[in-house]
């Protein structure tokens, strides 16, 4: 008798190291394999093309910290009409009117010459924090893998435990037909025939529930690899090797802290938080800046005795900037010394989350392989079994009740 094999969502954790190499992903096909489906999750999942946008505004922030690395220059130009008239100190003289045009324009350029690691502490943290938003979206693409290699597996196992199920049909169908001849001949009570019709009724309706949980899982296969889940997703068995694992808890536990992407992105967020506690601690210090202003103006006489000409102002200044009393800067320290504490305590759960993760897979990939072994084992007994009582009830040396229990155990 056909019989699935035991597939757990432990197993699944091999996808993780069966896909570290693949390539970006490219359209489904009518039949998908595990190792293209994985290919597939590598960017297809509305999750991971989140975290990539993610991680590109971080990546844009070390720009706008390193700014202030950089001097600032201002353009100001206010051209203006003017027109004045104003009544003679003689009566007999005319009126005097003016009209002039006016185009000054002024710029003005500064630098900070030293602020005492402000800015080289918030470009750090700016860093920082792009290295985390990096180590996101690995752990974003881990996490679309697990989810994809578990509907794959849990589809695998849906189908073939729909292969069992009809085959248990098939048995339970030449089972009635024993029943029927050994009531005909009155060799057999009749509750024997309809004994053997419920437990095929049950099985048809066991095929009826496995059907629409493989059509349900099958869908979510499909939103797992990013694709529209009314699709049709034909997939192919995995080869038993691709599921190969190490299930040593102790080397497990050592390797999830030193490869798992959340535990890295944990440490880049406690450096990047004590980087901006030490950018807002130098806020207390001084800034040396230089600033250089320049003036122009241009005036012409339209009407009048006005003045016409070109002048011009240039000046530079050293200036020292030293908040001696900033209650604000004071309690942005206390706030950036919190934060510093929560990601302290974030990479500690951090780190027992993962170890605990990886322990446990370990454990479960481990028992589920020792699982499969005694699995086919009694398997082979199961078989013979259920072979032998089918044989006594064929010949009327066994009750029914008898290959019933030889079924269930089956």
């Amino acid at each position: 008798m056909h019989r699935p094999r035991l597939l757990t969502p432990a197993l699944t954790f091999t996808a993780l190291f069966a896909a570290s190499s693949l390539a970006s992903a490219q359209a489904p096909p009518a039949e998908i394999t595990f190792t293209e489906a994985l290919q597939r999750a590598t960017s297809a999942p509305t999750t991971v093309r989140v975290a990539l946008a993610r991680a590109q505004v971080s990546q844009a922030q070390i720009g706008s910290a390193e700014a202030a690395y950089y001097p600032s220059v201002s353009l100001n130009v206010t051209p203006s009409l003017r027109y004045s008239e104003s009544p003679p100190f003689v009566e007999v003289l005319p009126r005097q009117t003016t009209v002039n045009v006016s185009v000054p324009a002024s710029a003005r350029a500064s630098m900070t010459l030293y602020d005492f690691g402000r800015t080289s502490n918030n470009v750090h943290a700016a860093e920082r924090g792009a290295s985390a938003s990096r180590e996101d979206t690995r752990a974003a693409v881990v996490q679309a893998i697990a989810a994809v290699a578990t509907s794959y597996l849990t589809v695998l196992s849906d189908r073939e435990a729909i292969a069992a199920v009809r085959a248990t049909i098939a048995q339970r169908e030449a089972h009635l037909r024993i029943a029927e001849g050994l009531v005909t001949i009155g060799t057999r009570p009749p509750i024997d025939r309809l004994r053997a019709t419920v437990d095929l009724d049950v099985s048809r309706l066991d095929l009826t529930t496995q059907e629409a949980r493989e059509q349900s899982d099958r869908a979510a296969l499909a939103s797992a690899l990013g694709i529209d889940p009314t699709r049709e997703v034909n997939i192919t068995p995995v080869d038993d090797s691709a599921l190969e694992v190490d299930d040593d808890p102790t080397r497990a536990a050592e390797a999830a802290v030193t490869n798992r992407a959340e535990f890295r992105a944990a440490r880049e967020r406690l450096a990047q938080t004590e980087a901006q506690l030490a950018a807002t601690r130098s806020g207390r210090n001084p800034i040396l800046a230089v600033q250089g202003d320049g003036a122009i103006q241009y005036t012409a006489a339209l009407e009048g005795n006005a003045p016409s000409g070109i002048s011009q102002s240039a000046a530079a200044t050293l200036v020292l900037n030293w908040p001696i009393f900033d209650p604000t800067v004071r309690a942005n320290i206390r706030v950036a010394e919190a934060n510093v504490t929560v990601a302290r305590e974030n990479l500690t759960a951090q780190t027992l989350q993962v170890r605990t993760a990886a322990v446990q897979a370990a454990i479960s990939a481990r028992s589920a392989r020792l699982a499969l072994e005694q699995s086919e084992r009694l398997a082979a007994g199961a078989a013979a079994t259920l072979d032998s009582a089918t044989g006594r009830y064929q010949s009327g040396a066994a009750p029914l009740l008898e290959l019933i229990d030889a079924q269930a155990a089956d």
